[in-house]
């Protein structure tokens, strides 16, 4: 299972886990990780709930605070000016959903019994975008600091990255993104994501 998509998935998930304060989080960005816990973490645990209407639910969730067209644009790197608009739309969705159906059901396993450490640090860039920095102690007592790259859109920061020790998800895929793109051209690389053909990185 790679630990990397799971914390993805997870990730609005995991913001409603059990928080163990290491420092009063000051910044609106830390504040957001600590909102809604309860409605999200009763999804995880509602046993009137099946699989399928979680992973429905806690998706729809992280609709509203993972940033999919950035990430994705992040993931192609530069061929991604070459796609066209609808191009980019078709990249987008079939991406989510690769995403989703691969590592939905692990994250949400992982998630459900997980522990969340906010960490007290947490770096600023231009332009308002932060890093908050939580460690995750899953359920067999493994431990991954997470950092979450944020930036403000009106109240809200949206996730664009996330870094799980030291690995960044926009990075993970981008080799294969370029090879597929030299390879195969834009729309071969589309229906490759859309048929869920690359490879699960570890």
């Amino acid at each position: 299972m790679n630990k990397l998509f799971t914390v993805m998935l997870a990730a609005p998930v995991m913001a409603a886990a059990p928080f163990v304060h290491a420092a009063p989080a000051e910044h609106p960005a830390q504040t957001q990780f600590k909102q809604n816990m309860d409605a999200v973490l009763q999804i995880a645990r509602d046993k009137s709930l099946n699989e399928n209407q979680k992973i429905q639910r806690i998706t729809g969730y992280a609709d509203r605070y993972l940033d999919y067209q950035r990430i994705s644009a992040l993931a192609v790197g530069m061929p991604w000016r070459e796609f066209s608009t609808k191009q980019q739309g078709d990249f987008i969705q079939a991406f989510k959903d690769m995403v989703v159906s691969i590592y939905s059901r692990s994250a949400l396993m992982g998630a459900a019994d997980a522990q969340v450490t906010m960490l007290p640090k947490m770096t600023e860039e231009k332009n308002k975008r932060v890093t908050v920095f939580t460690e995750i102690k899953t359920g067999n007592g493994k431990k991954y600091e997470v950092g979450y790259r944020l930036y403000p859109v009106g109240s809200t920061y949206k996730i664009y990255d996330i870094q799980v020790d030291g690995s960044s998800l926009v990075t993970v895929y981008r080799n294969q993104f370029n090879e597929l793109v030299k390879q195969k051209g834009i729309d071969g690389t589309i229906e490759t994501v859309r048929q869920k053909g690359l490879k699960k990185v570890e």
